[in-house]
């Protein structure tokens, strides 16, 4: 059958062909990541499932690699995303999988309009030759360099980095790179210039180009590890925190530079695990580390792991003090404040109000959470609970016992512990939810239904009418007398509210029939 050509269609095909570039797939994914993608694509391991050009062009397919993944691709206004069932894809991250099977689908749009063009001989479209020509540019150029010798491929790059700095700082940084110094002075000081900025300030559309200069960076990583797994953990971290520093002087609303440093940090993890145990003063460094890391840039639990018994115990033991001068901290501020409530009450002056310290609550709230982290880690759950339960100032410290009992099966302390919570703020809708849930659990119905009774007393809702009249059936209670009494508080609550903005309220409700001749709201005697 021959093919028809369609202008406006085609056009869009070479569109979308043209937002699966080599270019495009490299940003979303990383340098890495694409060529294990192009390796993936070239062994046949993509077998489609199905394709759709709609609104939003999608393609999905089995991608066959140590398992079957299911792999989906799509395009959402020229920005390529996808999904995939393998554990790379898992945070967010675009995969090889993702990559290979971009590149297959963009092949197949090629060749849905080559066919076209060869079995309907219609080549008018400007648009369509135009696209055509900006996807075969760079394999053309890449055939004409291939095709030149060394020699002349080398004199146009020394004339080019003659012209343009950016270049010769790059070409200088490959001669280090191939010279693989193994002084880590030399390492770092290499590090150290990949990954320099150059500049102040990162802006976002500065933020890609950057990104791939510094990912030379990680083969240097790759190359040292295999070499010295030791040497290889020093210079990853310190490349990880010179990226840190980039970050912090950055526009990355992309995520290009992020990617990059979580590249790093898993290459940092790597070199621990190949390294073994570290000796126990780098607990310390660890517990450093961890604060200073800005959005979970490496796999903390395998880095746990692998630091053997004496530098986590060293990591442990170093939160646990961190917490305990922290908390003293606040416990003392609270206390002063007190005091000073307490003595402006005796001399009956104005009571102050706690100044509330930002970067101090932050830092406890830090401390604090990865002390618990440990200790659950390490099985001490009743050190974990001593800990949440030194504080019982506020609701959610109530709340996060009760989720943490059980979370490790222990029910009924979990109940006591919403108890306890609730009788202390009554009007907390989260713990009136941790005891409710609580209630429900130990088939306490009655108290369930008093409860969810209270709740819609206190703020009447559509969905607080029907849990309470569900839980009335349970507690069997008369339906019709209870959804009478409902309906009365909403009456009450409607007139309330009529009388608040100086309206009068009226006593008719939908269902009941209208006086004759009664003056309606509008002023006049309707029927």
């Amino acid at each position: 059958m021959t093919a028809v050509f369609e202008p406006e269609r085609d056009e869009v095909v070479l569109v979308l062909a043209a937002a699966l570039s080599d270019s495009v797939l490299r940003r979303v994914s990383n340098s890495t990541v694409f060529v294990r993608g192009e390796t993936c694509a070239a062994s046949g391991a993509v077998e489609v499932a199905s394709e759709e050009l709609g609104t939003t062009p999608t393609i999905r397919a089995i991608v066959v690699g140590s398992e079957p993944y299911r792999t989906e691709v799509w395009i959402h206004e020229g920005v390529p995303g996808g999904d995939c069932t393998c554990a790379h894809a898992q945070d967010g991250s675009f995969c090889k999988h993702q990559v290979a099977l971009a590149l297959v689908w963009r092949e197949r749009l090629i060749g849905a309009v080559s066919s076209i063009d060869e079995e309907g001989g219609q080549k008018g479209h400007a648009g369509v030759r135009h696209a055509q020509t900006e996807l075969e540019r760079r394999e053309t150029l890449k055939d004409f360099l291939h095709g030149r010798s060394a020699a002349v491929l080398a004199d146009r790059l020394l004339d080019l980095a003659d012209r343009d700095d950016a270049i010769s700082r790059e070409l200088h940084q490959w001669r280090k790179l191939t010279e693989e110094p193994h002084d880590i002075a030399d390492l770092k000081a290499l590090v150290t210039d990949i990954m320099s900025s150059g500049t102040d300030y990162i802006t976002w559309r500065e933020g890609y180009g950057y990104t791939r200069r510094a990912e030379a960076v990680l083969p240097l990583l790759a190359q040292t590890r295999e070499r010295d797994p030791t040497m290889a953990f020093v210079i990853s971290l310190h490349a990880m925190r010179r990226g840190w520093a980039v970050l912090m002087q950055a526009d990355d609303s992309d995520g290009d530079i992020g990617g990059l440093i979580k590249a790093i940090g898993a290459e940092w993890v790597t070199a621990l695990e190949q390294a073994g145990p570290q000796p126990a003063a780098f607990g310390d460094t660890y517990l450093q580390l961890v604060l200073e890391d800005p959005f979970g840039c490496f796999d903390s639990a395998r880095a746990e792991a692998a630091m053997g018994a004496a530098a986590l115990g060293r990591y442990r033991s170093a939160i646990a003090a961190r917490w305990r001068a922290a908390k003293d901290a606040v416990l003392a501020a609270r206390a002063e404040h007190a005091a000073q409530v307490a003595k402006a009450e005796a001399s009956r002056k104005r009571a102050p109000h706690l100044s509330r310290d930002t970067e101090r609550d932050v830092r406890l709230w830090t401390l604090e959470r990865l002390h618990l982290q440990q200790l659950e880690a390490a099985g001490d759950i009743d050190g974990a609970l001593a800990v949440m339960r030194e504080d019982m100032s506020e609701q959610g410290s109530y709340h996060q016992g009760t989720a943490f009992l059980e979370k490790h099966g222990r029910l009924s302390e979990a109940f006591a512990n919403a108890q306890q919570g609730y009788e202390a703020f009554p009007g907390d809708a989260g713990l009136q939810e941790d005891l409710l849930r609580c209630y429900d659990r130990d088939g306490q119905v009655h108290e369930a239904f008093v409860l969810r009774r209270k709740r819609f007393d206190d703020a009447p809702s559509v969905d607080r009418y029907n849990a309470v009249v569900k839980a009335g059936a349970a507690d069997g209670q008369d339906a019709d007398a209870l959804r009478a009494e409902l309906q009365a508080v909403l009456v009450k609550r409607e007139d309330q509210a009529l009388v608040q903005n100086g309206t009068r309220p009226t006593h008719w409700r939908p269902g009941a029939p209208r006086r004759a001749n009664a003056t309606c709201r509008c002023g006049r005697r309707c029927s």
